[in-house]
């Protein structure tokens, strides 16, 4: 949970460094620019927030944002619905159905984490700002989407793994090797 709180603040921070003129912006998640990134994020977190819940029958849920919206009130409700949903005695312990099975909450909620952690990267990637995630959260992404890669096809979701210098930051291997160009 604490991992949790801590990416949801560092998505709190690139969404509200978000200015009008950025939300057209491209991202590296070539289907989305910035307002429609943010858009999936807020349905990712309705989407785990039910999962935490123990609902078998979660779909993806659609955002729909304008450019005029506040997209930080709409960031703060989602993210306190979705600690209050994972903070619920049992959420991490018990068993949930999400398209890469049956796993315990606390498994699902590290791939919610890693999502998010890559997309508050993309974000302020298409700010044109290097956002250099902290060293313990990226090592936690890093095994979170190396087990994930082994039950589903990278390509559902990434780009194959770009090459990334030895020496680039922890946060730079870690984008590279979801398949963004750093």
């Amino acid at each position: 949970m604490d991992q949790y709180q801590q990416v949801l603040g560092i998505l709190r921070e690139q969404i509200d460094a978000l200015g009008p003129d950025d939300l057209a912006n491209p991202t590296p998640c070539s289907e989305w620019d910035a307002l429609a990134l943010v858009a999936h994020v807020l349905g990712a977190m309705a989407y785990y927030a039910h999962l935490a819940g123990g609902d078998d029958n979660v779909r993806p849920v659609i955002v729909d944002l304008e450019s005029d919206d506040d997209l930080v009130e709409r960031f703060d409700a989602a993210a306190a619905h979705g600690v209050d949903a994972w903070a619920q005695p049992g959420a991490l312990d018990s068993q949930v159905k999400m398209v890469l099975g049956r796993m315990p909450g606390r498994d699902a909620l590290a791939v919610h984490i890693g999502d998010l952690a890559l997309h508050a990267w993309d974000l302020a990637h298409a700010r044109g700002i290097t956002l250099e995630l902290p060293p313990e959260l990226v090592a936690d992404v890093r095994a979170t989407w190396e087990d994930v890669f082994l039950r589903l096809d990278r390509g559902t979701a990434f780009a194959p793994e770009i090459d990334a210098d030895p020496d680039a930051s922890p946060t730079i291997r870690l984008v590279a090797y979801c398949g963004r160009t750093p």
